[in-house]
This record gives C-alpha cells, sequence and structure tokens, in this order.
C-alpha cells in the first residue's frame, strides 16, 4: 500500500511550519515506514522546498507541492469570480489564515492563464517532483447559501446554451427548489457509480457541464505540468459526493497520475463529509440530507457514512480505478478535526477490508498527535 504524508506549510506569504521540527517528526516515521511521497504547501518559500528534497533523497521519497487551482490565487492576480444562478459573486469561507475558500471561474480563459503564469513565474524552479492539485471544483454546500449552483458567469452561461441547456429554465427550476418541503428537493433519481441523475432535464444537463468543464480544464492542467516533466495528483472530495461540485473521480482518473479522495468522517469543515451534510440540511431540510446519504448506500447514519458504506466505496476504488489513495484526517484541532484513537484504528479495518491501494495522512502532519502515528506505523503492514 502507497503511503502518502500531507503538511500544510501555511498561505502563499504565511509560514506555519518549522523546517527542522518537520524533518524530526519525519525522520521518526521515516525510519519505520517507506514514505512514497511527501504533499506540501502552499507557502511561497523555495529554500524550504530545497532543504526538504535533499533531506528525502537518500529515501527516495517523491516530494509534491500542494498548488490551490480554483481558489486562494487571488493573492498574486485578479481573477473572475464564480458566480451563483442569481449572477452575484458567492461569499468567502475562511476557514484558516491564508485559506479563505473564494472560487474562481474554470471557464474563464484569463483564468487558466493566470494559473499557468504563477506557477511559471512564482514556483516553476522549486525543486520537486510533482504538483498536488487542490480546490479542482465549483463551491460546495460549505460555501453557505445556494453557492452550490455555480458558475452563472457570462462565460458559463454561453457554454451552457451551446451545449443546449435552457439556463433560464434552470434558474427558474433552482429557485423554486427552495420552497420544496419534501426529503429530495433535486429530484434525484438514480445514483451509481458515483454518479448522480436527476429527475429535471435542465437540472440533469447542469450537473454534467459542470463535470465536464472541471474535467476539461484539469486535464489542460494536467498536460501543463506533465510537459514540465513534473507528476499530477488530484485532490477531490470524497467519491460519493465528489461529483456535486463537479470532480467526477472516474473521468479524472484517467489523467492523473493519483487522486486523493477526502474521506474525513471527523471533520468539521468543508470537505468533511458531517459538514457537507450539515450544510446541506441548511440549505434544504434534515430530510434532505438523509435522504442524499441514503441514496448513496448508508442504510444506519443520518450525518455521515459508517464504516460498512465506506468499505463497499474503498472496495470500488480499488477494484475500477488505478492509484487512489485514501485521504483520512488524521490530524486532530480544536473544534474541527475530531478524530481519536479508535477512529484511526476502525480506518485501518475499512483499508484493509477493501483493499485499498494507498493512504494520505491528511491534512497537516504536524497536527498529527503521536498517539494516531503510533497506530499508523504499528498497524499499516496489515494493509500491504
Amino acid at each position: 500500500m502507497k503511503k502518502y504524508l500531507q503538511v500544510f506549510s501555511g498561505g502563499f506569504s504565511n509560514l506555519e511550519v518549522d523546517i527542522e521540527k518537520l524533518k524530526e517528526k519525519l525522520l521518526k516515521i521515516m525510519k519505520i515506514k517507506k514514505i512514497d511521497g511527501i504533499i506540501i504547501g502552499w507557502n511561497e518559500n523555495k529554500e524550504l522546498y530545497r532543504e526538504l528534497k535533499d533531506f528525502l533523497r537518500p529515501y527516495k521519497t517523491k516530494l509534491y507541492f500542494w498548488f490551490p487551482v480554483f481558489s486562494e490565487l487571488s493573492y498574486y492576480k485578479k481573477f473572475n469570480k464564480v458566480l451563483d444562478y442569481k449572477e452575484e459573486e458567492i461569499e468567502n469561507f475562511s476557514f484558516q489564515e491564508g485559506e479563505n475558500f473564494e472560487f474562481y471561474c474554470p471557464n474563464t480563459i484569463e483564468n487558466m492563464q493566470n494559473i499557468e503564469k504563477i506557477f511559471d513565474e512564482k514556483f516553476s524552479d522549486y525543486e520537486i517532483d510533482g504538483v498536488f492539485l487542490d480546490k479542482i471544483r465549483y463551491p460546495a454546500f460549505s460555501n453557505g447559501g445556494k453557492a452550490v449552483f455555480s458558475c452563472f458567469c457570462p462565460a458559463c452561461i454561453k457554454k451552457m446554451k451551446e451545449k443546449g441547456i435552457d439556463v433560464e429554465k434552470l434558474k427558474i427550476y433552482i429557485e423554486e427548489s427552495f420552497g420544496k418541503l419534501g426529503n429530495n428537493p433535486l429530484e434525484i433519481e438514480k445514483y451509481e457509480n458515483f454518479r448522480y441523475k436527476f429527475k429535471n432535464k435542465e437540472m440533469d444537463q447542469y450537473f454534467q457541464f459542470k463535470n465536464d468543464s472541471i474535467t476539461e480544464k484539469v486535464n489542460e492542467l494536467i498536460d501543463f505540468f506533465k510537459g514540465k516533466g513534473l507528476e499530477v495528483g488530484l485532490d477531490t472530495y470524497a467519491s460519493d459526493i465528489s461529483y456535486l461540485f463537479g470532480q467526477d473521480i472516474i473521468r479524472l482518473s484517467q489523467k492523473a497520475d493519483f487522486i486523493k479522495p477526502m474521506y474525513y468522517r471527523r471533520t468539521y469543515a468543508p470537505a468533511g463529509i458531517p459538514f457537507e451534510i450539515q450544510t446541506f440540511k441548511e440549505m434544504y431540510n434534515k430530510e434532505a440530507g438523509e435522504f442524499l446519504l441514503n441514496i448513496i448506500g448508508e442504510k444506519d447514519l443520518k450525518n455521515n457514512i459508517g464504516k460498512e458504506q465506506m468499505i463497499e466505496e474503498v472496495k470500488y476504488l480499488s477494484e475500477n480505478l488505478e492509484n487512489i489513495f485514501l485521504g483520512i484526517d488524521f490530524n486532530k484541532k480544536e473544534n474541527i478535526a475530531l478524530s481519536d484513537k479508535e477512529y484511526i484504528k476502525e480506518v485501518f479495518d475499512i483499508l484493509e477490508e477493501g483493499n485499498s491501494k494507498g493512504i494520505v495522512l491528511s491534512w497537516d502532519l504536524m497536527s498529527i498527535p503521536e498517539e494516531h502515528l503510533k497506530i499508523f506505523l504499528e498497524r499499516e503492514e496489515k494493509c500491504d
């Protein structure tokens, strides 16, 4: 089983990691376990990567620059933000310093050009083996309000119309969905292989459009980075909800070197499964959130996916896709990441039974308690 460690070094302007303490923690782990890759970002600090690469070289461990794509980059350049179905900018979700969860439209040519220019100007001379692309999606439920129904900027509206979508009908349908009292306001008709089918024609076309857009633009970026001799990993939401935000994991896996679906079942922040379900309930109603879990396949829990459901999903990923390395919320952060020893032990039961091909200890190594690392170092052998 492949093993990766993820480190949050801070926002572009604020370094939050001490390189000596990081190397000390890595050394304890790498004396015992072969680590295939370190994902670290996204503080702008060339020297940090040079020093870390020198440290990792004897271990043949690859180094990846964690690079947010359709978010956070306005620190460097002006971007066209996504617009909701009322053609208004969405609110940012401030999670921590250096991360604001604003989102940029993938279909705006200037945005794509800016992403490539920023990398070329700021990071192209870093000593790295690859890039790890984050924020490759549209806003999620956790962005609040009606942000998930984006983007309706001029570029997106033009492309939607070219694909035969009646945009005005779609807008009316979205608006009317907020007045529905039942448990299925989006009229989800079917869920299969991590994809959703909607009863309403315009809504079904719309979600296909979002996934087409992200897949197309991420593939362009993969070509850009691979043209520089870099490997490309992708960060996605958990496979069971990622389609709703434009991340068709099956299609994205066809070109990426690896994907890390974030199976964060103890995280109460963006990408945390219980957090996303809760914010979906707040957007509609309690029954709607429970219906969403039910159609995914969760039979017992009403605010999360349980052990058996995750095993089924991991099995599917292992049997049908290549290089899917499960992102697990190993770190502990007050009121945000609430993992504990029993949860970590259960995760390894799931990985073992699901025959997982890899794991990413997420999302910040420096916030992972020693007791969690101890379980990883002792228990992980059973998954090899």
